[in-house]
C-alpha cells in the first residue's frame, strides 16, 4: 500500500494532495513567498509537475475583462523598464516572453516572477524570434531566423536559424537545411512545434519546426485563395489550430476572411470564416492588427485612434464584443504588443 505523502504546517499534519492542490490555485506573486515557508514547500512549487498544473489551471481560468487587465499592471511596468527600451518586439509562451530587436539583442524574462535573461548577441542582422517548450525535455528553447544581406542593389538575402535552449545553452546552435525559409510577421507556437509563412515560397506555404528535433519537419500547402495573392497572410492560432488572415479587406473594406486548419496529416483542410469587421474599423485607413488569446477570440486593438479600447471576436457565437485597454495604451506604446501582453497567462517557471 502506497504511504501518502505529509506535509507539517505547524502542529497541522496536511497530505501532500491538499496543499498541491490549495497552492496550485494560489497567484504567482504570492507563491514566490510561499518559496521562503519551508524546504517542502520550495521543493514543491519549483516541481515541474506542479508548474504544469498551476499553468494549466491559469490557462483554464483565463479572461479578459477589464479586472483581469488591472491585474496585469505589474506586468506592463514591468516591460518599460529602461533595461528593455531597445527591444521593440517580442513573442509568448506559456507566459514567458522573448523580447528582441532587428540587430540581435534577444532577452526571456518570467514578468510574474520578475526573472530576465539576455542571451548571447552575434553579428548584427534582421532578427525575427519564437519561443517554443519542448515537452519531452521541459525546457524552452528561442528559435532565432536572422536575414544576411547578399547584394545591396537588389536586396537578396540568405536566411539562417538558430536555437537556444533556456538554462542549459551558454550559445546559439545553427539549425541547418532551412535556408529557403523566409518567415513572414511572425512565428505562432502549438503544441511543440513553431509554425510560420514562408515568404521564399509561392504559393505562401507554411513551415513547421519541431521543438524537440530541432529541425523543420513539413511545409504546409496554404489555401489557394491567399496562396498567390500578393498580400501575404498572417499566422495565428485558434483553440491549437494553426490559422491564416487574409489581412487584405473585401466587400466594401467591411470583412475579412479567416482559415483555420482542421484534421490531421492527410485529413487536413482549411476551413473559411468570414468576419464581418466592427463599424468603427470599417472605412479607416489603418489595417487590422489581429492576434488570439487562448479562449480562440480574435483581437483587433482600435489604431485608428488612442488605442483606448480592443475588439473580441468570437467564432463560434460571430459576434464582437469591446475592452477598455485604457490602463495598457498609457505605458505600452506600441500596439502589436497590446495582445500579447493580454495573453500572458501567471507561470512560475523559472529561467535558471
Amino acid at each position: 500500500m502506497k504511504k501518502k505523502k505529509i506535509v507539517a504546517i505547524g502542529t497541522l499534519c496536511i497530505p501532500h494532495e491538499i496543499i498541491f492542490e490549495i497552492l496550485k490555485k494560489i497567484p504567482v506573486k504570492s507563491l514566490m513567498r510561499f518559496r521562503c515557508v519551508s524546504k517542502s514547500f520550495c521543493s514543491l512549487i519549483s516541481e515541474p509537475l506542479f508548474i504544469e498544473a498551476h499553468q494549466k489551471l491559469s490557462t483554464a481560468q483565463f479572461h479578459v475583462s477589464c479586472s483581469s487587465l488591472a491585474t496585469r499592471e505589474n506586468v506592463i511596468q514591468y516591460f518599460n523598464q529602461s533595461r528593455f527600451s531597445k527591444l521593440h518586439s517580442l513573442a509568448s509562451t506559456n507566459g514567458l516572453v522573448c523580447l528582441w530587436n532587428f540587430y540581435g539583442e534577444v532577452a526571456v524574462c518570467n514578468p510574474f516572477t520578475q526573472e530576465h535573461i539576455f542571451l548571447p548577441n552575434q553579428r548584427p542582422s534582421i532578427t525575427c524570434c519564437s519561443l517554443g517548450f519542448d515537452p519531452t525535455t521541459k525546457k524552452y528553447k528561442v528559435i532565432k531566423a536572422q536575414y544576411y544581406i547578399l547584394d545591396d542593389r537588389d536586396y537578396s538575402c540568405k536566411v539562417r536559424y538558430w536555437i537556444y535552449t533556456i538554462g542549459v545553452d551558454n550559445l546559439w546552435r545553427e539549425i541547418p537545411d532551412c535556408a529557403n525559409i523566409f518567415p513572414i510577421y511572425n512565428f505562432v507556437y502549438i503544441g511543440g512545434v513553431i509554425y510560420c509563412v514562408n515568404r521564399l515560397s509561392k504559393p505562401y506555404n507554411i513551415a513547421a519546426f519541431s521543438v524537440e528535433n530541432e529541425k523543420l519537419i513539413r511545409m504546409i500547402l496554404s489555401p489557394d485563395e491567399v496562396s498567390t495573392s500578393k498580400s501575404p497572410p498572417k499566422i495565428v492560432e485558434i483553440k491549437g489550430q494553426v490559422a491564416l488572415v487574409d489581412q487584405r479587406k473585401f466587400g466594401g473594406d467591411d470583412k475579412v476572411s479567416l482559415y483555420v486548419l482542421n484534421g490531421t496529416g492527410e485529413t487536413e483542410t482549411w476551413v473559411k470564416h468570414i468576419i464581418a469587421l466592427p463599424l468603427e474599423l470599417i472605412n479607416t485607413k489603418y489595417l487590422p492588427l489581429f492576434n488570439t488569446n487562448p479562449k480562440g477570440e480574435i483581437l483587433i486593438p482600435d489604431a485608428g485612434r488612442t488605442i483606448l479600447q480592443m475588439f473580441l471576436y468570437d467564432i463560434a457565437k460571430k459576434d464582437w464584443r469591446k475592452v477598455d485597454i485604457h490602463g495598457i495604451c498609457e505605458r505600452v506604446h506600441r500596439v502589436s504588443w497590446v495582445g500579447v501582453l493580454l495573453n500572458l497567462v501567471e507561470n512560475i517557471w523559472s529561467l535558471k
